[in-house]
């Protein structure tokens, strides 16, 4: 095939959703000033029993700014966040944008290695980190290795909760906090939160000149899966224009979400830290929403159900596994009936099962969806319709406005794939690989480039005869009869099973199907006759545990899974490892 794309996802595409936007972009910040103007009442946060409205977050949005601008922060410095889902997170976030400078979240788990390189990489001269991780992954470390930091500010868990349960949580331990913060360490100036605020209390924000499609608002981090983490450089204009793109996405499907606007909630447990928390937090500000922030998930998974009935949330974004975790709450079915706030749910980072879809749908009467994305789209690349009739189970739906996406061969990545011409697409045959080969994708919502690294940025972004360029994923797949686009793995997971190409996901999703199956997760084995042997690690239902065994499950493999594509390897384990977002693991399941 030549170089001329098809959207094969037109014909199923739901109608009321347009094709094209001409986006009102403004500089990240703005979005902030907008919606503070427009629902200056309205609440933003939510934490742990502690409020705050939109007009009262711009005002210490404002006032940060200030105080970091006398910190010597300006338009191109690199300010690193490591924060959970707290206020302070919100409010340093979106004042370093007002100040053109480039927010660098760092993982809360992250440890002191990596760490000191996130900084040294991003060349930040500032660290805002809670106080208690300071301790847990810096403290009595050698700070001299992170040249460039300037400022650490540090925070405290209690600064922003309510003041009884401050005091109560402090006295009875169960707020973790360091007991003295360090005045200064070697050449490290040591400042506190609140002061910065002090300090900026006659706000007083330097004029920003901004280059929406090429200043870096948010620098995201790689999880390193494939080498070290890499920098990726998200512009301004790439940000708003995927909050758009998400936004619209719902909104002109579900009209109900259309009166949510300065009134309804997005719960967000997953990280902000991560891709996918920082684009919940960016629609919330864009739709005038409360942010019900969690810094971890409840050890009472069902509580998360206890706070969208409780601050009537209307979104929420999650993974496969919070939502299996959710099902299997026995206490979850208790909400049934009392969640009539929640309108929609978005599922990312694998496959979710749709037994799992069905389940979670009946308790919460919410639409769950699967979509499609990564740090290096903003992150949000596709979308199942939100409309049921439209919605397909194994597949990520369609790309969302002004998107295109392409399927090329994985060997040279040049020439583009036909379309799938199968409807299931779950076997395709001996032929499968003249439709599967690797996802490319390009939009608005495309990245930069990786920081520092052209040579990765040059492999990744790649112009086709017509100058478009396109985002190569490493993402195997195929784009099926109905346009639906289908992951079937990474190109790196792939195994080689006697000649044949078997992709672990699709054993996984088959998998699935046994009943007695909560999770499980596939990689190959070397083995010098057959190449790799497929090995599956699963971890079973509670009410599956002790009765079912590995013969048992490698019996039902066999009869139900073609002959090249079954395990035979089976290990049966408590739980699989899994990442801060709670993907599966495939790595460290190597490693075992």
């Amino acid at each position: 095939m030549s170089d001329e794309i098809v959207r094969y996802w037109d014909k199923n595409w739901p109608e009321e959703t347009p094709k094209h936007v001409d986006y009102n972009v403004v500089p990240l910040g703005n979005l902030l000033d907008k919606t503070a103007e427009t629902y200056p009442y309205s609440q933003a946060i939510f934490f742990e029993g502690f409020r705050m409205a939109y007009k009262e977050l711009n005002t210490l949005v404002n006032q940060f700014a200030t105080g970091l601008s006398k910190l010597g922060i300006k338009k191109g410095d690199v300010v690193c966040i490591d924060l959970p889902n707290i206020p302070q997170y919100v409010i340093a976030h979106w004042a370093v944008l007002k100040l053109g400078a480039t927010s660098n979240p760092i993982l809360p788990v992250n440890r002191f290695v990596e760490i000191v390189h996130q900084v040294n990489d991003s060349k930040a001269t500032t660290l805002l980190i809670l106080d208690y991780l300071f301790a847990e992954h810096l403290e009595g470390k050698d700070l001299s290795k992170m040249p460039t930091l300037k400022n650490i500010i540090f925070t405290g868990l209690a600064e922003y909760l309510p003041s009884m349960k401050a005091k109560l949580g402090t006295v009875l331990g169960k707020v973790p906090r360091m007991k003295e913060w360090p005045e200064k360490i070697g050449e490290k100036k040591i400042h506190k939160f609140q002061a910065i605020l002090q300090d900026g209390f006659q706000i007083n924000i330097p004029k920003v000149e901004y280059d929406l499609k090429k200043d870096i608002a948010i620098l995201i981090y790689t999880g390193g899966t494939t080498g070290v983490p890499k920098g990726v450089m998200i512009s301004h204009y790439s940000m708003v224009v995927n909050a758009l793109q998400t936004d619209i996405w719902a909104t002109t499907q579900l009209k109900r979400m259309e009166e949510t606007k300065g009134k309804g909630g997005m719960l967000l447990v997953v990280p902000l830290a991560h891709a996918f928390g920082n684009i919940g937090m960016t629609v919330s500000v864009l739709e005038g929403w409360k942010m019900i922030l969690l810094p971890r998930p409840p050890d009472k998974i069902s509580n998360i159900l206890k706070h969208i009935m409780k601050e009537k949330a209307t979104y929420m974004p999650g993974v496969p596994t919070l939502y299996i975790k959710l099902n299997q709450d026995p206490d979850s079915k208790k909400y049934k009936g009392k969640l009539d706030s929640l309108i929609a749910c978005i599922s990312a980072a694998s496959a979710i099962p749709e037994e799992v879809k069905n389940e979670f749908e009946r308790i919460t009467a919410a639409s769950l969806v699967e979509g499609y994305g990564m740090s290096e789209f903003s992150p949000v690349v596709a979308l199942n319709p939100f409309k049921t009739e439209l919605q397909k189970i194994n597949t990520v739906g369609f790309p969302l406005s002004d998107t295109l996406l392409k399927i090329v061969d994985a060997d040279s990545g040049t020439k583009v794939l036909p379309q799938c011409p199968n409807e299931s697409c779950e076997n395709c045959g001996a032929d499968e690989f003249q439709y599967i080969g690797e996802i490319c994708c390009t939009g608005p919502q495309m990245m930069l480039g990786y920081l520092g690294r052209q040579k990765d940025t040059d492999y990744a972004l790649r112009k086709d005869s017509k100058g478009i360029t396109w985002y190569y994923t490493a993402d195997i797949g195929c784009i099926d009869s109905g346009g639906y686009l289908r992951i079937k793995d990474r190109k790196r997971d792939m195994i080689k099973y006697k000649g044949h190409g078997v992709f672990p996901r699709e054993v996984e999703d088959l998998l699935y199907m046994n009943d007695a199956v909560l999770e499980v997760g596939v990689i190959g084995i070397p083995d010098p006759e057959v190449g790799e042997n497929i090995k599956a690690f699963i971890a079973l239902k509670p009410e599956y545990q002790g009765k079912v065994t590995v013969e048992d499950l490698s019996i039902w493999a066999k009869e139900n899974i073609s002959p090249f594509k079954y395990p035979r390897l089976i290990e049966i384990v408590p739980e699989l490892p899994k990442s801060v977002v709670g993907k599966i693991l495939r790595r460290e399941l190597r490693k075992s």
